[in-house]
């Protein structure tokens, strides 16, 4: 019953061209102060939910439940899917997303522990086998807000 309210509060269809022609209108922006405006791109169908996390600047809190201030879950629209999250103020944040393409509202993993979804962090750093530090994953947020596009590894 969650997952179905969810999925009808998100399903607001993208038309258009790339992230940068296309307007950003989703229902979750509000034109607020300190709104980051996240574009997931690679996005390959239109199943399941966008899950979009924002994490404060901590190495150590990045990527894990402590260091996460929110996180937010929209329907999933290919080829992208667009998000705008409020940061609590000015200053260095990091974001990720994946892609939950079956709607289980987790983020799966294979035998392996390797992750079975696809899954991107803010500036698209390299991830090889383990996550990448939170140096290369900051943006700035300022009063006027922030755009940030998260490419999905798949």
């Amino acid at each position: 019953m969650l997952r179905q309210a969810v999925l009808a509060a998100g399903m607001t269809a993208l038309v258009g061209g790339a992230a940068a022609a296309a307007p950003f209108d989703h229902m979750s922006c509000k034109g607020e102060p300190f709104e980051v405006r996240i574009t997931v791109s690679n996005v390959k169908q239109n199943a399941g939910l966008m899950t979009v996390e924002l994490f404060r600047n901590d190495p150590d809190g990045f990527l894990n439940k402590q260091g996460r201030l929110f996180r937010v879950r929209y329907a999933a629209h290919a080829p992208m899917t667009q998000i705008c999250v409020n940061a609590p103020g000015p200053g260095l944040w990091a974001a990720a997303a994946y892609h939950d393409v079956n709607a289980n509202q987790k983020f799966d993993k294979n035998a392996f522990g390797l992750p079975a979804e696809p899954y991107g962090v803010s500036n698209n750093p390299k991830i090889r086998l383990a996550p990448p530090p939170i140096e290369e994953a900051l943006f700035e947020v300022a009063e006027t807000g922030a755009s940030v596009e998260i490419r999905l590894k798949n």
